[in-house]
C-alpha cells in the first residue's frame, strides 16, 4: 500500500521526528516531575507524622500513660477533615484510644483492609506492652499523583495532534512550491523555454532556489536561442546557393547540343543536391521538433484511423516495389497529438521499411491499444538489423553498413525518435525473427 503523497515529504518526516524528540522529552519530564512531587508529597507527609509520633512519646515518657490516652483521644475527637489518625491499643491489639488502626512496625504506607486507602503509619511498643500508633490517609496523593499523569498524557496528545497538523500543513506548503518548480521544469523539457519559476517576496530559501533557477533558465534560453539562430541561418545560407545551383544544373541539362553522357552528369549532380537540401529540410525539421513549438498544434485523432489512410495510400507503391503491405487495427485508437507529424512519422517508418526490405518481403502496418497505453508498430520479414545496432538506428546519419547503397540520409528514424518523443511516445527497434518491428509506444496519459 502507498501512502498518499503528502505523506511522504521531507517536511512532514521532518515534522513527525521533531513532535517524536517532543513527546519523547514530554514522558522524560513528566516522569520526573511525577516522581518529584510524589517524592516531596511523601517526605511531607512523613515528616508531619514523624513530629506529631515523636511529641506523643515524648508526652508519654513525661506524664506517663494516662496522660497519653487523654491526649490520643482529644486529638482522634478533635481532628478535621484529612488530619492525622491517632490509636492507643493494648494487648491483642483491643482499643484504648482513639481509633482502630493497624498495628506493626510499619514505616511505609500500609493498605487498611481490603479495598482500604492506603495509610502512613508510626507504630510503638511501649514498656507496659500498649502501642501507640500514628497514621494518616496518603490516598490524596494517589489522586496528585493521578491528575499529573492525565495532565501530562493530555498534552502529549495535544502536542502529537498539533504536530501531525503542523506537519500536514508544512507538507502543502512544501509540495506546493515543489509542484510550481516541477511544473517550470516540464514546461521546459516540452520546450517551452519562457516558463519561469514562480517567485514570491518574502525570500526564503525557496525563493532564493526558483531565483537561481530562474537565472539559469535565461541563461540557458538565450544559448538555445543562439544556437537555434546560428543554426537557421547556415541552413538558410546553405540552402539558398544548393537551390540556385540545382536550377542551373537543371537549365544546363535542358540546353540543346549536349551528349547522353553530359546529360547523365547533370542529372545526378542534381540528384546529389536534392539529397542535401532533403538532409537539410530534415534537420531543421528535426531541430523544429525538439524545440517543443510544435505541440501547440495537439488535437484528439484517431491513430488507427491514419495509419489506415498512410497504409492504402503507399501499397500501390509496394506493389509495384514487389512487396505487400497490409494494416492491421480495426477499433479506433484516439490519442493526442499532430496530425502533421504523425503522418510524417508513419510515412518514415514505411518508407524505411520499403527501402530496407528485398523484393518479395512483407510489410505489416498495426496500431493496438495495450493496458500501457497505444502501440504503432511497422514490422517486416527482411534481412532485420543486429542486435547490437537497433538501439543506434535512431541516432543521426547512422546507417548499417549494408544499407550504405541504399538511398537516404540516415535521417529518418531520428525524425520518428524526435516526433515520438514529442508526443511522450517511445520508438524502439526489436526482432520480428525474420525481419524488424519498429514500435512507437505511447503512454496510456496524454503527452
Amino acid at each position: 500500500m502507498t501512502l498518499p503523497r503528502i505523506f511522504r515529504t521531507a517536511s512532514f518526516r521532518f515534522a513527525i521526528i521533531i513532535a517524536a524528540l517532543i513527546l519523547v522529552s514530554g514522558v522524560v519530564l513528566g516522569a520526573i516531575v511525577y516522581r518529584s512531587v510524589s517524592g516531596a508529597l511523601e517526605e511531607q507527609v512523613a515528616d508531619q507524622v514523624d513530629r506529631e509520633f515523636a511529641h506523643l512519646i515524648t508526652e508519654y515518657q513525661t506524664n506517663g500513660i494516662e496522660h497519653l490516652t487523654l491526649q490520643v483521644n482529644r486529638r482522634q475527637n478533635s481532628r478535621s477533615r484529612d488530619a492525622l489518625d491517632y490509636s492507643l491499643q493494648g494487648l491483642r491489639g483491643v482499643v484504648i484510644a482513639g481509633a482502630a488502626l493497624p498495628a506493626g512496625p510499619f514505616t511505609t504506607p500500609r493498605i487498611r483492609g481490603e479495598g482500604g486507602a492506603p495509610l502512613y503509619i508510626r507504630t510503638k511498643q511501649l514498656p507496659g506492652g500498649e502501642t501507640l500508633i500514628v497514621g494518616t490517609d496518603v490516598n490524596w496523593i494517589r489522586n496528585v499523583q493521578d491528575k499529573i499523569l492525565t495532565a501530562f498524557a493530555s498534552a502529549l496528545l495535544f502536542t502529537a495532534a498539533l504536530a501531525l497538523v503542523g506537519g500536514l500543513w508544512l507538507s502543502s506548503r512544501f509540495l506546493a512550491r515543489l509542484d510550481a518548480m516541477t511544473r517550470t521544469a516540464a514546461s521546459i523539457v516540452a520546450g517551452d523555454l519562457s516558463s519561469r519559476v514562480p517567485v514570491s517576496a518574502r525570500g526564503d530559501d525557496f525563493d532564493r532556489l526558483g531565483t537561481a533557477f530562474n537565472t539559469m533558465l535565461d541563461r540557458l534560453a538565450a544559448t538555445m536561442d543562439s544556437l537555434r539562430q546560428v543554426s537557421n541561418d547556415i541552413a538558410h545560407d546553405l540552402r539558398t546557393p544548393l537551390t540556385r545551383l540545382r536550377q542551373t544544373l537543371d537549365e544546363a541539362a535542358r540546353k540543346p547540343g549536349g551528349n547522353a553522357e553530359t546529360e547523365q552528369a547533370f542529372d545526378a549532380a542534381g540528384e546529389q543536391v536534392d539529397d542535401i537540401l532533403s538532409t537539410f529540410s530534415a534537420l531543421l525539421r528535426i531541430a523544429q521538433i525538439e524545440s517543443g513549438a510544435r505541440r501547440k498544434g495537439f488535437a484528439r485523432l484517431d491513430l488507427a484511423a491514419l495509419a489506415s489512410t498512410i497504409a492504402d495510400d503507399f501499397r500501390s507503391v509496394a506493389e509495384e516495389q514487389g512487396r505487400s503491405l497490409t494494416f492491421a487495427g480495426a477499433e479506433p485508437v484516439f490519442i493526442e497529438g499532430d496530425r502533421d507529424l504523425l503522418t510524417q512519422l508513419i510515412v518514415n517508418l514505411i518508407e524505411n521499411a520499403l527501402n530496407h526490405t528485398p523484393a518479395g518481403a512483407a510489410i505489416a502496418v498495426s496500431v493496438t491499444h495495450p493496458a500501457e497505453g497505444p502501440r504503432l508498430a511497422v514490422a517486416d520479414n527482411g534481412q532485420g538489423v543486429p542486435e547490437a545496432e537497433r538501439s543506434r538506428i535512431f541516432d543521426r546519419f547512422y546507417r548499417l553498413e549494408t544499407s550504405r547503397t541504399t538511398p537516404g540520409s540516415g535521417l529518418g528514424l531520428s525524425l520518428v525518435a524526435a516526433i515520438a518523443d514529442l508526443h511522450g511516445a517511445t520508438a524502439s527497434a526489436s526482432d520480428n525473427a525474420p525481419g524488424l518491428v519498429v514500435n512507437v509506444q505511447f503512454s496510456a496519459r496524454p503527452a
